[in-house]
Parts: C-alpha cells; structure tokens; sequence
C-alpha cells in the first residue's frame, strides 16, 4: 500500500479515527508473502520477523488487505517450529483485515457512510477463500447510503494476479484479468471495489495497457470518501 496507493492508508486511518481509535500508519512493512510464494521460506521469515516486533507494540495492526492478512495470520507460523510456531500463532492474532475490524468494532453503529454512485465489487480469492469475508464486505457496502453495489456474474474466479503467478504466467494472468474486466463492464459501473488492493493494482495495470476508462477503489478508499 505504500507504495502503489499511499493515499489509501489515510482513508483507512480516516475511519478509524472515527470509530473512536488511536492510530499510527505504519509504512514499507511487508508480509513475506513474496519471498514464501517463491519457495524463499527463511527470507520470508526474516523479512515477516519485523512483522512481530510491530505487532508486540499495539493492541491491533490493522491491514487494508486481504492477502497480506492471510499470509500473516494463516502462512507466518508456518514458517516457525515447536515452541517458536506457538509463539508466532499467539503473535499474529493482533493482525486484523481492515473490513472485519471496521465491521466487528464496537462502535460501528456510531458511523454513517453516504455516497451517490454504482460501483462493481470484485471479491478476492484471499477475501474469500481463507479469511472468509465476503459477506462481511458486501454488508459494509450495503450500509452505504445512495451507494448501488453491483455483483460480478464470475464473482468467486480468480482476476489473475497471484502474486508470483502473473509473473510466471503472464499470458494466462492477462487473460483471467480480462475476463474479469469484461465481467465489471457488463455491469455498467465504472468503479471497481475490492477489499485486496492486489487484485486492483493488476487489474488497474492490465486496464490502462487495454485503454479501458475505470476506477479501482478500495474498500478503505469508499468508506473513507463515504464518511459522514
């Protein structure tokens, strides 16, 4: 996030702020996840290891997206053995996905979104398939006063990134992103919300290649543009 869309952090901190929390944005920390989806499994400790140290000076570290909190909380253990692997178990637990922290914080009711427009909403593999927030997300959504959310037909298919994969397999990676194009167009939204930036960052790419005119927001983005 800092680097491919810094401004999000802010919104993010925007709403949390609201809800009443004390925050600091932490910049350049990453997961691991590229060094561990490449095999390199002690350089992705070393870099997850000032993950841990971060996580041992706040009471939560929010994380507006989906696959850096899946790696952290499902992949960063994995990593460790014996006594180590229960000590970075217990660790991970203050590492929170932004949407299910803004969902399930006790002062959510206190908030009011509002925002005129149709967006389309991409639902990312992590969101899905390990962290098991969709519906959690499109709740968020829906509470958004004036905003119409429209469903992806293919909703529960991949757009192609896989980290990794989109370099591996560039070819397969541009078509799945395309399908997945194709698939918001149809829907005659203009603005494409995900709760993963990794997924907006290859489909914005793979769109501006194609000439396509489209938004990509995040979910921290909408909420922080919709706060009332």
């Amino acid at each position: 996030m800092s680097v491919l869309r810094p401004g999000d952090g802010e919104f993010a901190r925007k709403v949390l702020e609201a809800l009443g929390d004390e925050v600091e944005v932490i910049e350049g920390l990453c997961c691991g996840q590229p060094g561990f989806n490449s095999g390199f499994r002690d350089e992705a400790r070393d870099v997850a290891r000032g993950a841990l140290r971060v996580a041992d000076q706040f009471d939560q570290v929010v994380v507006p997206s989906g696959s850096c909190t899946s790696m952290l909380r499902h992949y960063l253990p994995m990593l460790y053995e014996g006594d180590r692997r229960e000590a970075a178990t217990a660790r991970v637990e203050r590492f929170s996905e932004f949407v299910s922290y803004v969902a399930n914080h006790p002062e959510r009711a206190s908030l009011r979104f509002a925002l005129d427009g149709v967006v389309a909403y991409h639902d990312s593999c992590h969101g899905r398939r390990e962290l098991g927030i969709t519906g959690t997300v499109k709740d968020l959504l829906r509470s958004v006063d004036g905003l119409e959310v429209r469903e992806l037909v293919h909703e529960d298919e991949c757009c192609g990134f896989g980290g990794t994969f989109r370099v591996k397999q560039p070819e397969v990676s541009r078509l799945m992103a395309e399908s997945k194009l194709r698939d918001m167009e149809a829907t005659g939204a203009q603005v494409l919300v995900s709760a993963d930036l990794s997924c907006l960052g290859h489909l914005e790419g793979i769109a501006l290649e194609d000439g396509r005119d489209i938004e990509t927001w995040t979910v921290a983005e909408l909420l922080g543009r919709a706060l009332v």
